[in-house]
């Protein structure tokens, strides 16, 4: 009773999944992900076993199609399943069991697979596929692109209630949390799609701004400066903590003007951020410790 499309980037060698469904929390059932081994997607009357089970069998150095046809031998019911899998080194496969109520069916295209059951017709997952292959840029954005394209050609002819969206590394780090690039979900919500581009577009931004705060605290905040220029500045209302580093980044760069007045914005409606900035120095954060106090109201 749902519609995903789970994919591998060429160039980066980063996999994920993303689903949309009228049922309730799509994300805690449909997909599975493991840095550097691959990604699968369990659905129609959807079993844990083939994503447990399946990344274990890629772990072990299965291929998508060998992982797929050992768990579909030992499952009581396969003809109820719809499981896609892409491995780490880009082979896919996938599997609609004869019992998924139409319209229920698949696609592999390029580094990708797009399946669906209980949806308008047999072009909602086409259209996930030739969405994908037409665009560029993170993987996470062109998974969303895949969803809204089935959406406009139909969707879960029910409705539509949650989806989710999951990107991992080519690579494992044994750092788990730099490993899993975008792990967001929307339970249940009127219009779930827009709602987790909005979550999408929070995270790429979110995760910009850490990122340039961490390294300007590694010595080059130049360099993290350099990186918040690409970005709008921060909504104070609406992101206070990201206008927070990105006022330290800009101390720590000696453009104290800058960071004097995105103090000051702060200080009008989120105070307690500024109060926060405060007590960087003394925890020892800041290689200048009395730098704050010049730009801090």
């Amino acid at each position: 009773m749902t519609y995903s499309i789970i994919a591998r980037d060429a160039e980066t060698g980063e996999m994920g999944i993303a689903c949309q469904s009228q049922a309730f929390a799509v994300g805690s059932s449909v997909p599975w992900a493991l840095p550097g081994y691959g990604v699968i997607a369990t659905q129609s009357m959807g079993e844990p076993m083939y994503g447990e089970l399946g990344l274990d069998g890629l772990r072990a150095g299965l291929t998508a199609s060998e992982a797929l046809t050992a768990l579909r031998s030992v499952d009581p019911h396969p003809e109820r399943r719809q499981v896609a899998m892409i491995d780490g080194r880009g082979v896919a496969d996938v599997y609609t069991g004869e019992a998924c109520i139409p319209a229920a069916g698949h696609c592999i295209g390029d580094q990708c697979v797009a399946l669906a059951n209980m949806v308008a017709a047999e072009w909602v997952w086409q259209a996930m596929a030739a969405a994908f292959e037409a665009t560029s840029g993170p993987l996470a954005a062109r998974l969303m692109t895949g969803l809204h394209a089935a959406e406009e050609a139909g969707g879960d002819f029910r409705g539509r209630r949650s989806a989710a969206v999951l990107v991992v590394r080519a690579h494992r780090t044994g750092r788990p949390w730099r490993d899993q690039v975008v792990d967001l979900r929307v339970d249940d919500a009127e219009d779930p799609l827009a709602e987790l581009d909005r979550l999408v577009d929070s995270n790429e931004r979110y995760h910009q701004v850490v990122t340039a705060f961490e390294r300007a605290l590694d010595g080059d905040p130049e360099g993290g400066a350099a990186l918040l220029d690409g970005l709008d500045t921060e909504d104070p209302d609406a992101e206070p903590d990201l206008l927070m580093w990105r006022g330290t980044v800009l101390a720590l760069a000696h453009r104290e003007d800058e960071a004097a007045a995105l103090f000051a914005s702060l200080d009008r409606v989120a105070p307690q951020f500024v109060e926060a900035a405060r007590r960087l120095a003394p925890s020892g954060l800041l290689p200048a410790p009395d730098l704050l106090t010049r730009v801090l109201p």
